[in-house]
């Protein structure tokens, strides 16, 4: 789940539509090579795997999710509520991030959250019915809509690569915070995730490791 993969027809599409409003993320590309993206299924898997990844590092995030894959072969809502806090916990999982976990499990398995359905609702739909969920905010709900559902304007703001390589960039004397980057990406719309998978892209290749979640 964790493999960069090529960006689809839309994506490439939205990168071009960018790079035409603003001249700078053209460079991302000349620098840094063709765009690698996270393309993730809309399940439970990738749900969890991206509550994993919240205030973590990609590595660490992947690592914890290894090990609970290792434990459950495939991480359903059933499979997880079989594990107790203890294997969770070994795994590498926090008592919050457990806690959010099995509430999403139980969510998912009542119906009250139909992830088959979510393709089919607004982003601003989704992220009302993600963020109910305790332990699940803003920049949960919009990686998986980004990563998931492929909603290009679903912008993370508060994710750090992404406000560390656009002060990059755009040679920023100061990091831009959630609320400035969300004003600077506002003109973008409806195509403000794609800053975010290009900025990811840039991160990764200034600094030499993965920045994405």
């Amino acid at each position: 789940m964790a493999e960069l993969a090529d960006p689809g027809p839309e994506l490439r599409q939205a990168v071009e539509h960018i790079c035409t409003r603003d001249a700078d993320f053209s460079r991302v590309e000349a620098e840094a090579g063709p765009l690698q993206v996270r393309q993730w299924p809309a399940t439970y898997s990738a749900l969890v795997r991206t509550i994993t990844g919240q205030q973590l590092s990609a590595q660490a995030a992947q690592a914890i999710f290894s090990r609970l894959q290792q434990q459950m072969g495939t991480v359903t809502p059933e499979q997880l509520l079989a594990c107790s806090d203890a294997d969770l916990k070994q795994a590498g999982l926090s008592r919050s991030k457990i806690s959010t976990c099995q509430d999403l499990a139980e969510r998912v398995l009542s119906g009250e959250l139909p992830l088959a359905e979510l393709g089919s609702w607004n982003d601003e739909a989704i992220a009302t019915a993600l963020t109910q969920i305790k332990g699940v905010g803003p920049w949960t709900a919009d990686i998986f809509m980004l990563f998931s559902l492929n909603r290009l304007d679903a912008l993370p703001a508060s994710d750090l690569a992404v406000r560390v390589a656009y002060q990059q960039l755009k040679g920023l004397s100061e990091r831009p915070s959630a609320k400035e980057l969300r004003h600077h990406c506002a003109p973008l719309q409806p195509y403000r995730g794609v800053v975010a998978h290009l900025m990811w892209h840039y991160y990764r290749h200034r600094m030499g490791r993965s920045g994405q979640p």
